[in-house]
């Protein structure tokens, strides 16, 4: 599959690190290739930095307007979502932004995380019949599991997503090993349920075993689908790390993504250019985990055993009156909640997300992912 380059240009975090170090796994023996790897044409085009901010600029007085000029997060609204912005306000304090633009290392990959795949009957156009007073409909993929605001109306055009998740310790499933790596996606983002493109940012936490070798492979990335995911060096990733993550976009082609992993004290900010040959739509947000696609077909979903999303909340945040959307909330008509749940390769369940309430999503795989009989893992 021919890697077809993705335009980025970042800022960097707290610490300068290897790539090797970033992804937070000892070297792989000389024999076992790197998750994703094989692809590697040169690395990404079209890479250039956003200025930093100066030393002495605050963004938690700056105005909305400064803020943008040195791509610092949308903030949401003091008054009408405050525990998001007490969020926001955790995640953008502290030295980000500082490093040497030439400090990170951008990975190009063969790993794709698109729209969901072989959706089950009720979506994404469920009938006015179909959907229950709540306007939460279950259903099922492929290759999605967690949840997803969908609206034809296409409220989301531009708009921002959090996400804040703990990193999962990766496996294969228990008593299997396949001979390869399986891979597991992380991610909010915008597009893709009823649409072609995705504009996303998340981690990757994969597992590898072959005979009597094993590894592991964490790493945060960044994609505007239908390009590749593109693997970035900061923040380091850890299992068990408390992941803050912010996608936005200020047009149909330019898009950013935030990290502020809360377990190293360590931010960075990319820029994403939208492929020329997508659209973006803006009737869906989501909050995902995913088994991607990877050398053209889905991979095997990592045992990630379970994922704690402490908080997620989508908003138009260039309205006067932006309208919130969180990750398990009843959402107002005509906007649909999907609760998805993934399929196997044979259609039975491997990961969803139950909702526990309007804030919190608790992922747990199960099945052929997890390798035992009873769920959950």
């Amino acid at each position: 599959m021919k890697f077809t380059p993705m335009m980025v240009s970042i800022v960097f975090g707290c610490a300068a690190v290897s790539l090797a170090h970033a992804q937070g796994v000892p070297p792989l023996p000389f024999d076992v290739p790197p998750p994703g790897g094989g692809v590697v044409l040169g690395g990404p085009v079209g890479v250039s930095s956003v200025p930093a901010p100066p030393a002495n600029f605050d963004p938690l007085t700056a105005s909305p307007v400064a803020r943008a000029q040195y791509a610092i997060p949308p903030a949401p609204d003091r008054t009408a979502a405050p525990a998001a912005h007490a969020l926001w306000q955790q995640a953008v304090r502290g030295p980000t932004n500082r490093d040497a633009p030439n400090s990170i290392q951008l990975t190009p990959t063969n790993i794709f995380n698109g729209p969901p795949q072989n959706v089950g009957p009720s979506a994404p156009y469920a009938s006015p019949a179909e959907v229950p007073s709540a306007n939460i409909v279950t259903t099922t993929s492929s290759n999605w599991s967690g949840t997803a605001d969908y609206n034809a109306a296409n409220p989301f055009t531009v708009e921002a997503i959090i996400g804040r998740f703990v990193v999962p310790t990766a496996h294969q499933a228990f008593g299997a090993c396949t001979g390869g790596w399986d891979y597991s996606s992380i991610w909010p983002g915008i597009d893709g349920f009823g649409s072609s493109d995705v504009l996303q940012a998340g981690i990757e936490a994969d597992a590898y075993c072959n005979g009597s070798t094993t590894s592991t492979f964490y790493s945060a990335w960044i994609e505007w689908y239908p390009y590749a995911s593109t693997r970035v060096s900061s923040p380091v990733i850890h299992p068990g790390d408390l992941v803050y993550v912010e996608v936005w976009n200020t047009s149909p082609t330019q898009g950013y993504a935030y990290f502020k992993n809360f377990s190293t004290n360590t931010a960075a900010e990319y820029s994403l250019t939208r492929p020329p040959a997508a659209t973006h739509v803006g009737n869906s947000v989501e909050w995902i985990v995913e088994r991607p696609s990877v050398g053209g077909g889905l991979a095997t979903l990592t045992n990630y055993i379970d994922s704690a999303w402490s908080y997620g909340v989508a908003w138009n945040y260039t309205s006067r009156t932006p309208t919130y959307y969180y990750q398990g909330a009843n959402p107002s008509p005509p906007t649909t909640l999907y609760d998805i749940t993934m399929l196997d390769n044979s259609g039975h369940g491997i990961s969803s997300a139950t909702i526990e309430n309007a804030d919190f999503l608790w992922f747990q795989d199960f099945g052929s992912a997890c390798g035992l009989a009873s769920p959950p893992c």
